[in-house]
């Protein structure tokens, strides 16, 4: 009976949307860095084929200097895939990329992940940053990459808010570490609020 009862209070509480942008009203990061044309180091490209960074469409945060990213794929493909992590600089030229990993890989169908303590890469507190995922069409020629950017921001706890409460943290716009920490019900509910 209580598991029972404990199951129905979890439903209606991830009912209600309780993921907050933690800032209002800002351009949208999760973008397409995509260009559908060929793609050349990519033999068999499937139809229709996606990336996508699971991440809201703005700068979403974290309480870690080294997070756990998710990313997924819509269809199997075998090429050089591509992750980078650089500062936002508005109005300057980019800087050199805190974080880029070439790897030639077979990707599956589904949800995969790569964490920024085992690349050891450390994100600087309040510091906006842009990753991406790319599946590299030409090495030469970059900007033919398909894939998909997500923002982060690496911030203090808010007093008052436990780490053990991910709706408290969920409240407060940190989205990577609830979706880290999150059941699978939980990630469902988080994805369709924000879209994904």
């Amino acid at each position: 009976m209580i598991i029972a009862l404990s199951f129905v209070f979890a439903s209606e509480v991830f009912a209600d949307e309780w993921y907050v942008a933690p800032i209002k009203g800002g351009p949208s990061i999760r973008v397409d860095v995509s260009h559908r044309g060929l793609c050349a180091n990519v033999p068999i490209l499937p139809r229709d084929f996606k990336i996508e960074v699971i991440a809201p469409e703005h700068v979403a945060y974290t309480l870690r200097a080294q997070p756990t990213l998710y990313w997924r794929v819509n269809k199997k493909v075998k090429g050089t895939i591509a992750i980078t992590i650089e500062e936002m600089k508005r109005g300057s030229l980019p800087s050199k990329p805190l974080l880029e990993v070439l790897a030639v890989m077979e990707v599956k169908p589904g949800r995969h992940r790569f964490s920024l303590a085992c690349l050891g890469v450390r994100l600087k507190r309040n510091v906006d940053y842009i990753w991406t995922v790319a599946l590299v069409c030409d090495r030469e020629k970059r900007a033919l990459d398909l894939g998909q950017s997500g923002g982060i921001r690496y911030v203090r706890k808010s007093k008052g808010v436990s780490y053990r409460d991910l709706k408290g943290l969920a409240q407060k716009g940190i989205w990577y570490d609830v979706f880290h920490r999150a059941t699978d019900e939980q990630r469902n509910s988080l994805l369709k609020e924000v879209g994904l």
